[in-house]
């Protein structure tokens, strides 16, 4: 089973950082590091997940509306907590750029979420992978339908999780026993075992997607939070269901469980 560090660890270390994505390293090369792609107003990719900066930086702005001088201005670590303590305000740390990521961590294994839907993020992404990371270990995601299109048609040898919309028609058909008609285009299904009040992981589902030999990765559950896979208990409840990998916010966590 693949372990993925969702947002790079967020639960050990500020998430969509440096720092995160160095100790998701540390603790194991071959698990896969996921990080979440903004786009800023002149154009350069960083390391953020949400569209406002105010939960991250304790700043209250659009990452699309500044420039990049203006995120480096920002401090990634501003409200990341360990034992009720903010211990990066005194000492901040930068939103880092994917380029920098690239050079950073080569070797890494990356699956790279992208989180706007602004259309020119497409060829910008796809510039920066030919100059820096061509030869790189990655895969693609992104709740936007319409991106996934754009570089499936671009590079459609690359491998891509499910988007929202794709993921949307493939559990509905499961429930009503329709798969034969929405089959699954992308390569691997990315779903909370949990959605609300939603079981999502039934074994109708888990069957659709077997059956044309596309992976499943999963988390525990997805409302106004989302929660990962962080015990042993649930890791095994998951391969048990022929879960391919799983999502954790604490690395450290669950290799030093599963040793």
């Amino acid at each position: 089973m693949e372990i993925i560090c969702y947002s790079c660890g967020r639960g050990e270390n500020p998430e969509n950082t440096i720092e995160g994505i160095r100790h998701c390293q540390t603790i194991n090369p071959d698990w896969r590091i996921e990080m979440d792609i903004q786009l800023t107003s002149d154009g350069q990719l960083v390391l953020f997940h949400d569209y406002e900066t105010k939960r991250i930086t304790g700043v209250d702005k659009l990452i699309n509306e500044l420039s990049l001088k203006e995120v480096n201005e920002l401090n990634a670590g501003y409200n990341f907590k360990i034992e009720e303590a903010y211990i990066y305000r005194t000492a901040p740390i930068k939103i880092p750029t994917l380029r920098e990521v690239f050079r950073a961590f080569p070797k890494a294994k990356l699956l790279l979420d992208i989180h706007t839907n602004n259309p020119k993020v497409v060829k910008i992404f796809l510039d920066l992978i030919d100059l820096e990371f061509k030869a790189g270990d990655f895969f693609i995601a992104s709740e936007y339908d319409e991106i996934i299109k754009q570089l499936k048609k671009e590079r459609p040898n690359w491998t891509y999780a499910v988007p929202a919309k794709e993921a949307k028609k493939m559990l509905y058909s499961s429930f009503l026993y329709l798969d034969c008609l929405f089959p699954i285009q992308s390569d691997i299904l990315m779903i909370p075992m949990k959605y609300g009040n939603i079981n999502v992981l039934r074994n109708r589902v888990i069957n659709h997607a077997k059956k044309r030999n596309k992976k499943i990765w999963a988390w525990m559950y997805e409302g106004e939070e989302v929660r990962t896979v962080n015990s042993v208990e649930e890791i095994e409840a998951l391969r048990a269901l022929g879960i391919d990998g799983v999502f954790t916010d604490y690395p450290k966590l669950i290799k030093n469980k599963l040793e």
